[in-house]
C-alpha cells in the first residue's frame, strides 16, 4: 500500500555530460555472450534473451544461455523490443501484440516496467490508454508525458509535483521535485525515478536526497541504475550511490536499438556487440540500496471469515487473505505459505479440544479450506502465515463456525379461550432457531359430547408443513385437543409441545329440565337461548357427560340466586349468579378425578336463575 511521502529537493549543482562520463583510461567490460542466435534488437527479463532477427525481425528467445532458441511467434518490425516481466510487446504486420491485447502497429504502444501494465496512443491523440496487461482491461486515459512502473502510473500534476497513482488500489503518493521537471516512457524502475528538464534523479520512497545526473537520449532506467551509450560503449551510472559511480561495458553495435536493462528488476542489462551478437552484463558492482534492508516483518492477517456462526448445513468453510507489508526501508518479500488449524466440540455444553494441525492443511498455498462436521459440533479455525524471508505471523484469533444441533424452541403456543363462545376457533404457534424453520408436525384429539378423549390424529396434510395456524368451526360439547413439533433444515426436531385444548359448550337446550322452568331467549346468551330456574329444587340434567372439570356459562346480574352442580352424583360446588349488572360469565368449577356420570344443576333459592350453557372438560 502506498504511503504519502514528501521528498525534499536538494540543491546540487548540475554536471555536464562529460564530467560523469568514465575516462578513456577505465576499463571498458565486455558482457557474456549468449550464443546461437544474432540480434537486430534484443530484450531481457529475468533469464529470458530476447532477439529479433536482422533479416526477417522474427523473435525468438531463450531461457538457458543460448542451448536453444524458440520462435516466440510475431516480429519487431524493426521496432526496439519491450521485454518486462512476464510480457513481450510483438508485431504482426500491422498489430502490436501483447497478453492478448492487439493494437495497431503504428500507434505509440509501451510497456510499463515489470509489465503489469501497457499504455496506447494514436498518434497525434490528447491522451493514451492504459491497460492491465493480465486482466485485459482499461484502466485510465491519461494526457502524456507520463511513466508506468508494476501497478502505478506517475505524472507531473503540477509543476514541482511528481504523483504516482497505484492502478489498482486507487493510492496516490506525492513527491516533490524541481519545478521544471517530467518525467516519460520508462522514467521510473523500483525506488528512483529519472526526470527531464531538470536533470533530476529523485528517490521516489524517500529519504534519499534527489541526484543530479544529466542522461543522454537514448538513456534507459534499470532497477537502481541508468545506462546509456557513450561513443562505442554503454555507460552504466550506480543511482544508489551518492557519488554516482560509473563503469563501461562493451563494443556494442553502432547503429539501430543495441541495448535494453533487465525486465525483471534484477541488475543486468542486454546488449548487442559489434558482431550482433547477444550479450548480458551483471552489474553486481552496484551499491547495495540503503534503504533494502531485510524483510523483517510477518505477513498481516486482513481478512478471514468462518461464514455464518450458526450453520444449517454440515459443510463447513473458511477462507482468509494476508498482506506482506511493505515498508520504504523494508521490503516486503511475499506472503509464501500458511498453516491452518481447528479445534471442535461436539456440543454446546462440551469443552473445545485440544487444537488439531491438519498435515494437509501445513504449508498451504490456497487461502481457503472446508470439511464436514457432525450435526451439533462447533468448528473454530486459526491460520498463519509465512513470507519468502521465512517471517511466520501468530496464529489469528478463532474464528467459529456452529452446525446447528439444537432443536427449534416454542414462543408461541395459543388457541383463545378453553372454553369457545364463538362460531370459529384458531390455533397459532411459532417457533425459533439457530437457523430457520423447516417445517412443522401436528396432531390432534377430540372427545364427542359424552365421552372420552380419543387417540391422537396425525393429518398426512398437517405432517411437514409450514402452515402456522388451524382454523375449524367448534362443534357443542366437543373438546378438542393438539400438539405441536418443528424440525429445522438439519433434521433437529423439538420435543412435542404440551397439548392445548378447546371446547364449545353444550347448549342449555341439550339439557333436561325438571321444576319450576322457563325457556326463553336473551341476546347476551351463547346460541341466544337461556333456561330460566324459578324456583328451588328446579334443575337441569343430562344422563351421561365424561369430564374432569365443569365450565358453567350463565347470566349472572341483579336479582340472581345460586346453584349447585353435581357430576356422577357427587356435588362439584355452588356458583352464585347474583351482580350488580347483567353480563354472562363462564365460571370454571374445580378440577376433579375424571369422571363419566348424569351432570345435573339445581336451583338452591328462590331467585331465578338464568343457565346459558355447560361444558365438560376432558383435559385441564
Amino acid at each position: 500500500m502506498f504511503r504519502a511521502r514528501a521528498v525534499a529537493v536538494c540543491s546540487v549543482v548540475l554536471l555536464p555530460l562529460s564530467a560523469v562520463q568514465a575516462s578513456a583510461a577505465d576499463p571498458v567490460e565486455a558482457g557474456v555472450l549468449v550464443p546461437g542466435h544474432t540480434a537486430a534488437d534484443v530484450g531481457l527479463s529475468g533469464a529470458r534473451v530476447v532477439v529479433s532477427d536482422p533479416a526477417t525481425h522474427a523473435v525468438y528467445e531463450t531461457s538457458n544461455n543460448g542451448t536453444t532458441w524458440t520462435a516466440s511467434g510475431g516480429t519487431s518490425s524493426g521496432k526496439p523490443l519491450q521485454v518486462e516481466g512476464a510480457a513481450l510487446l510483438t508485431f504482426d504486420g500491422s498489430t502490436a501484440k501483447v497478453g492478448g491485447l492487439t493494437f495497431p502497429a503504428t500507434d505509440d504502444v509501451v510497456l510499463g516496467k515489470g509489465g503489469l501494465l501497457v499504455s496506447h496512443r494514436v498518434a497525434s491523440a490528447a491522451t493514451a490508454e492504459v491497460y492491465d496487461v493480465a486482466g485485459k482491461t482499461k484502466l485510465a486515459d491519461v494526457a502524456p508525458p507520463f511513466a508506468l512502473s508494476g501497478d502505478t502510473l506517475w505524472k507531473v500534476t503540477e509543476p514541482g509535483h511528481l504523483d504516482g497513482k497505484n492502478l489498482t488500489t486507487g493510492d496516490v503518493k506525492s513527491v516533490l521535485v524541481a519545478s521544471a521537471c517530467s518525467i516519460g516512457p520508462g522514467g521510473v524502475n523500483g525506488r528512483w525515478a529519472v526526470l527531464s528538464g531538470c536533470n533530476q534523479v529523485v528517490d521516489v520512497n524517500g529519504p534519499q536526497p534527489p541526484r543530479n545526473l544529466t542522461v543522454a537520449a537514448d538513456s534507459q532506467l534499470g532497477n537502481g541504475f541508468a545506462v546509456q551509450s557513450s561513443g562505442s560503449n554503454l555507460l552504466v551510472t550506480d543511482l544508489n550511490d551518492p557519488g554516482l559511480g560509473q563503469r563501461s561495458y562493451g563494443p556494442i553495435r553502432s547503429t539501430g536499438p543495441s541495448f535494453r536493462v533487465d525486465g525483471s528488476g534484477q541488475a543486468k542489462l542486454v546488449y548487442a556487440d559489434g558482431s550482433n551478437n547477444p550479450r548480458v552484463a551483471t552489474l553486481s558492482w552496484l551499491t547495495a540500496d540503503p534503504q533494502q534492508l531485510p524483510d523483517t516483518v510477518a505477513p498481516v492477517l486482513t481478512n478471514a471469515s468462518a461464514g455464518d456462526r450458526v450453520r444449517d448445513n454440515t459443510s463447513l468453510s473458511f477462507e482468509w487473505a494476508y498482506d506482506d507489508p511493505q515498508y520504504p526501508n523494508s521490503p516486503a518479500s511475499g506472503v509464501l505459505s500458511y498453516d491452518l488449524r481447528i479445534q471442535q466440540r461436539p456440543s454446546r455444553t462440551s469443552p473445545y479440544g485440544a487444537w488439531n494441525e491438519v498435515p494437509g492443511w501445513q504449508g498451504l498455498t490456497s487461502t481457503a479450506a472446508s470439511l464436514t462436521a457432525p450435526i451439533g459440533t462447533d468448528t473454530c479455525w486459526q491460520v498463519r502465515a509465512r513470507d519468502y524471508a521465512g517471517n511466520l505471523s501468530a496464529w489469528s484469533t478463532s474464528y467459529c463456525s456452529e452446525v446447528d444441533g439444537t432443536a427449534p424452541a416454542l414462543v408461541t403456543w395459543r388457541i383463545g379461550d378453553r372454553v369457545q363462545l364463538s362460531g370459529i376457533a384458531t390455533v397459532r404457534w411459532g417457533y425459533k432457531d439457530d437457523t430457520d424453520i423447516a417445517s412443522y408436525d401436528v396432531v390432534y384429539k377430540t372427545a364427542a359430547t359424552g365421552a372420552a378423549l380419543g387417540q391422537w390424529i396425525y393429518p398426512a396434510n398437517w405432517q411437514n408443513t409450514r402452515i402456522t395456524a388451524i382454523t375449524w368451526a367448534p362443534r357443542p360439547g366437543w373438546d378438542e385437543c393438539f400438539m405441536v413439533r418443528a424440525r429445522d433444515y438439519l433434521g433437529n426436531v423439538s420435543a412435542w409441545s404440551a397439548p392445548i385444548c378447546s371446547v364449545a359448550p353444550e347448549d342449555d337446550r341439550a339439557l333436561t329440565s325438571a321444576g319450576t322452568v322457563t325457556r326463553t331467549t336473551s341476546p347476551l346468551a351463547f346460541q341466544g337461548t337461556t333456561t330460566i330456574l324459578r324456583a328451588n329444587g328446579a334443575y337441569l340434567t343430562k344422563a351421561t357427560e365424561s369430564g374432569q372439570r365443569i365450565a358453567l356459562i350463565a347470566l349472572h346480574g341483579p336479582g340472581q340466586g345460586k346453584v349447585d352442580i353435581y357430576h356422577a352424583n357427587i356435588k362439584i360446588g355452588t356458583v352464585s349468579l347474583s351482580a350488580s349488572t347483567t353480563t354472562r360469565v363462564v365460571t370454571y368449577l374445580p378440577t376433579t378425578a375424571f369422571r363419566t356420570g348424569p351432570l345435573k344443576i339445581i336451583s338452591t333459592t328462590t331467585a331465578p336463575t338464568s343457565i346459558d350453557a355447560v361444558a365438560l372438560l376432558r383435559a385441564p
